[in-house]
């Protein structure tokens, strides 16, 4: 009776060690939850109102570089770091979605567009933890795979200034040919 009680114990106490750790983990995260909300209800309505949205992508990926930056560098601001992040990651994600729509010339373009970033960025979204977890497996620490995030949000930034330029893509030659192909029919 006696190592069944006591395997009973460490159980429980292993348990309430997790649902910590869990608890520590979901606060960390809040922020970027609750910051990214914002940013993505807010910043659809900035890039309704403007026609060039160069600033708007660039300051999103300079918010999400600086937030792992200050993980780097300061991590006891962890909460503030992820919070900037939240505003930044909620800003560029909305701002991906949204470029992909206003950049094209036409639906057809759009949905070849739509379908071809939004494949290359599930990939990137699937395959992104686990080069993440393995860099810092490699490294031995966080210092890696943090500055490997500073450094892709500021070429994000960079990608942002091309894609937020006020000008639309050329009318696909598919649309181009519509026309022609009704009248021949």
């Amino acid at each position: 009776m006696l190592p069944e009680r006591s395997i009973k114990r460490r159980t429980c106490r292993a348990g309430a060690a997790f649902r910590v750790l869990v608890g520590v983990a979901l606060l960390a995260a809040s922020p970027v939850q609750v910051t990214g909300l914002v940013s993505s209800g807010t910043v659809p309505i900035l890039a309704r109102q403007l026609t060039d949205q160069r600033l708007l992508a660039a300051s999103g990926s300079l918010m999400c570089a600086t937030g792992y930056l200050g993980l780097l560098l300061a991590p006891a601001m962890a909460t503030a770091w992820s919070a900037l992040i939240g505003l930044g990651g909620g800003a560029c994600l909305v701002l991906a979605l949204t470029f992909q729509g206003q950049r094209a010339a036409d639906a057809p373009q759009a949905a070849a567009l739509s379908g071809m970033a939004q494949s290359i960025g599930y990939l990137l979204a699937a395959v992104g933890p686990l080069l993440f977890g393995s860099a810092h497996d490699l490294a031995g620490g966080w210092t890696v795979p943090l500055g490997l995030l500073v450094a892709l949000t500021l070429v994000q930034g960079l990608f942002g200034l091309g894609a937020g330029r006020a000008v639309r893509l050329p009318q696909s030659t598919t649309a181009q040919m519509a026309p022609e192909r009704i009248r021949s029919a």
